[in-house]
């Protein structure tokens, strides 16, 4: 069994007086014999050192990431550091980054850097790892799936939950602050994973979209993909095809800055999840070019396409629902939630709209945070021999446990 609490920060500009915040929050805490915090910190807390100041001074390893904004329990604000603390008497913890993965190397460099990372933290548990948390940083290539896919292929029945990273500036390096943490150090070229063996039976949630943000329904099927590039569906190429149903044109403006993407729209791919069932993959499409639309997160030949658009009342009724979903299923626990940037910017003029919802909805009940990443992890299905881990865009995912 696994016991957390939350711990929040609101000094972000001072690393002694935040470490101070953070060593009173934790000395309180009835600590078990395994422990580990995933910390969740604004950008801002990286150039000051308080997010390396913070994790280095924790009497537990850790691991986590930068957001633009979050919550950890009723505490919510963009510029927060806070840490969510495990820690169990038959749970064990193990928790690191990967080797550097440059941008410029080739996918199965970055899929044996991840395989590396795994079979060492697993390594140091006493049985198979039941869960794995897993952040990254935003990589163009090899994309973030990569990840995933490496760890899926050495333990099959593995779920994989976690979240990308992000800045409020543009998130591309060197401009970014967005890092990863892993044992009190940061990174922007690494992923990193934490490992959690023992009694944990975790329960996954996740929603997108509603049923009345779909503007066309099955409109066609993906009939050739690549990675992220949709090719053609139903055998047209992809940006004659959506421009034949009047969804691209240069005249309508579909087509930003003569090429770039369609950031207020969704792609819902209907899927069979190779687990004997169906599931929902959300993709947001976000640049166009003669050859292809280019979606963020991988794509599937045979896959049914619907067509959506994300508004700030369907953020928050997804949001709402979630909730409502794990209540019914659960008495208390621990819940971990990362929702889409790409979401809070659907919010407009109520940027913690969802936030609030997720907060008003889980009320005491719960011991959570929820945070914005830029892609989510979360498996569609998990069965006893298979995870079928997926990455997501515009979506909301939960892990509960």
């Amino acid at each position: 069994m696994i016991k957390s609490y939350t711990v929040a920060v609101r000094e972000i500009d001072d690393g002694a007086a935040a470490v101070g915040q953070a060593a009173k929050g934790v000395a309180s805490l009835p600590l078990l014999k395994n422990t580990v915090g995933i910390i969740t910190a604004h950008p801002e807390c990286v150039p000051s050192g308080v997010l390396r100041d913070v994790a280095r001074a924790l009497p537990f390893p850790s691991v986590g990431m930068t957001t633009i904004a979050h919550c950890a329990g009723a505490e919510a604000d963009t510029y927060m550091l806070s840490i969510l603390v495990l820690t169990s008497d038959d749970c064990v913890f193990s928790c690191g980054a990967s080797d550097p993965i440059p941008e410029t190397c080739g996918v199965e460099t970055a899929r044996e850097a991840v395989r590396k990372c795994y079979g060492e933290l697993s390594g140091r548990l006493p049985s198979e790892p039941k869960l794995a948390l897993l952040y990254s940083q935003f990589f163009l290539a090899p994309r973030q799936y990569q990840f995933t896919d490496a760890i899926s292929e050495v333990i099959p029945q593995l779920p994989i939950f976690g979240a990308v990273t992000n800045d409020d500036k543009q998130n591309v390096r060197p401009q970014t602050n967005a890092r990863i943490l892993a044992d009190g150090e940061l990174y922007d070229d690494r992923p990193a994973l934490l490992l959690v063996s023992g009694e944990v039976s975790p329960k996954f949630y996740i929603a997108s979209v509603t049923e009345d943000a779909i503007i066309m329904p099955r409109v066609g099927v993906i009939t050739k993909a690549d990675g992220i590039k949709l090719l053609k569906v139903n055998n047209v190429s992809a940006p004659e095809f959506f421009k034949q149903i009047g969804f691209l044109g240069e005249e309508s403006g579909g087509w930003r800055n003569g090429g770039e993407g369609l950031l207020s729209s969704l792609f819902v791919l209907h899927i069979n999840d190779d687990c004997g069932g169906a599931a929902d993959l959300t993709r947001i499409p976000f640049m166009v070019d003669a050859e292809a639309v280019y979606c963020a997160g991988p794509l599937v030949e045979g896959a049914a396409i619907s067509v959506a658009f994300n508004t700030r009342d369907g953020v928050v009724e997804t949001a709402s629902r979630i909730c409502e979903q794990v209540k019914r299923d659960s008495a208390g626990g621990t819940v971990i939630i990362y929702t889409c940037i790409g979401r809070r910017f659907g919010l407009l003029g109520e940027p913690m709209a969802e936030l609030s919802a997720i907060i008003e909805r889980l009320g005491d009940d719960f011991v959570y945070t929820a945070a914005y990443g830029t892609g989510e992890m979360c498996p569609t299905k998990v069965t006893k021999g298979k995870a079928f881990n997926q990455d997501h865009s515009q979506t909301i995912v939960a892990c509960v446990f």
